[in-house]
């Protein structure tokens, strides 16, 4: 008997959302034929794979060695396809990338459109996901690049990894806070207030110790939770404006507050103050040339935005903080 592997995605989605509506919704079906494929390769298993309750589909003991089974067999063909897709090299195929929010938003976004502009034909998948987040795909073999921090990464002898350029971070808030124009701040001082950013490394959380109004560690996970905790770090600015909330950030992603005067830089820097994210690639895996190529408009984006850090910096700090901060 011959099995399609488009039924074990529809059994797959159904496992995971246990609703017929949900399942075929992420699947982009409608959901009579979600149930017409359910029942057809129930039918040719001649078994049941889900139990229909008012809790929702429930697999059955068959259900889940097809639910097992069939993930392998979805990963295998995922290796079958990136296997041709080497072969052909940038004429076909696709290329999937994770980031975590710092490069997701200075570079990766931008590396995709130029990617694109040259390699039109192929086929990219860019999410965001948190700095921990953003390595489970990569070892699992579900993307081909991570860009994430590498401080607890450094040494795991299951990836290969390239560091980036550091950015300078700063903390931003608005133009009128009580902290903003003070020379004499303290860490102290800046993290009795909510703290926005996205999802920390650990090291931060060291470095913040007990620090309930600027967020709070999950020893668990090994990250720090900012009291304001954004995926999407452009939101970040806004929120800063409107608010005593103080963001750690780049002056990039803060310039256009900076320029309007809505925002002020605040008197503290520190030599951890700096992002620390590399691609990550999973050792012994030959990179596809798709992903080769994409990784050089990253290396490209991020030497302009260096350039444009510098100046920003030079700017709104003076030459010597420039200096100084290299």
């Amino acid at each position: 008997m011959d099995i399609e592997i488009r039924p074990i995605r529809h059994v797959l989605a159904l496992a995971g959302q246990r609703n017929f509506a949900r399942a075929a919704e992420q699947l982009h079906l409608s959901q009579p034929a979600l149930s017409r494929s359910i029942a057809r390769l129930e039918e040719a298993l001649g078994v049941a794979l889900f139990d229909r309750t008012p809790e929702g589909a429930i697999p059955t003991a068959y259900g889940r060695v097809v639910i097992e089974r069939g993930q392998d067999i979805l990963r295998r063909g995922q290796e079958l396809q990136r296997e041709l897709d080497l072969m052909q090299g940038l004429e076909t195929g696709a290329v999937s990338i994770v980031a975590g929010p710092f490069p997701h938003a200075i570079s990766a976004g931008t590396a995709v459109s130029r990617f694109l502009a040259v390699h039109g034909g192929l086929r990219v998948h860019l999410a965001q996901q948190s700095p921990r987040g953003a390595v489970a795909p990569v070892l699992d073999g579900s993307v081909d690049l991570g860009i994430a921090d590498l401080r607890e990464w450094g040494d795991d002898p299951r990836l290969q990894v390239e560091p980036l350029p550091p950015h300078v971070g700063l903390w931003v808030a608005r133009a009128d806070h009580p902290l903003a124009g003070r020379r004499d701040l303290t860490l102290a001082d800046v993290l009795a207030y909510r703290l926005i950013c996205a999802v920390l490394p650990r090291q931060f959380a060291e470095h913040f110790g007990d620090c309930p109004a600027a967020g709070q560690a999950d020893p668990e996970e090994g990250v720090f939770y900012p009291a304001v905790t954004l995926d999407t770090l452009s939101f970040g600015p806004m929120i800063a404006a409107a608010s005593d909330a103080i963001m750690l950030t780049t002056v990039g992603i803060a310039a256009v507050g900076l320029e309007r005067g809505e925002l002020a830089i605040l008197g503290l820097h520190l030599p951890w103050q700096q992002t620390a994210y590399g691609f990550l690639t999973r050792r012994n895996r030959t990179p596809s040339p798709a992903t080769l190529a994409y990784m050089a408009c990253v290396r490209a984006v991020e030497a302009e935005a260096m350039a444009e850090e510098r100046r920003l910096l030079a700017h709104h700090l003076g030459p010597g903080f420039v200096s100084a901060s290299r």
